[in-house]
């Protein structure tokens, strides 16, 4: 099956924002909804998100890592990062205000593999 992941526009941020309300236990200020608007190819509707952002980024070969939040209670959540390579590299304190548990793991997923040692490329089996 193939999906096609539409541009977030501006006639359907809205809808990005309703989701989000539903779906996310935090609430977005309009400041961040501006700033999907700008990012253009990162912010992509559909359930090939992760994917698509993983792959832009990669491609691109800027980007040394990629980080996220994620509820320290949301397992479901930190599992499916996990899937996708994200570590858990520390929890924030108190990162929520409205939500408990407050907390939250900052999970990241390293965009660049361990460079060889040059000795290696030197060595021949014999």
């Amino acid at each position: 099956m193939k999906y096609i992941l539409g541009d977030v526009t501006p006639h359907n941020i809205k809808q990005l924002k309703r989701l989000n309300q539903v779906i996310f236990p935090v609430s977005y200020n309009d400041k961040f909804y501006k700033d999907v608007l700008e990012v253009g190819e990162l912010a992509k509707l559909g359930t090939k998100m992760l994917n698509h952002v993983l792959n832009i980024c990669e491609k691109d070969g800027t980007f040394d890592n990629i980080y996220l939040h994620v509820q320290i209670s949301n397992e479901s959540a930190i599992d499916f990062y996990q899937k996708f390579g994200f570590e858990i590299i520390e929890t924030k304190k108190n990162y929520y205000k409205r939500i408990e548990p407050a907390d939250a793991h900052v999970l990241q997923k390293s965009l660049r593999s361990p460079c060889a040692p040059p000795s290696a490329e030197l060595q021949k089996s014999e």
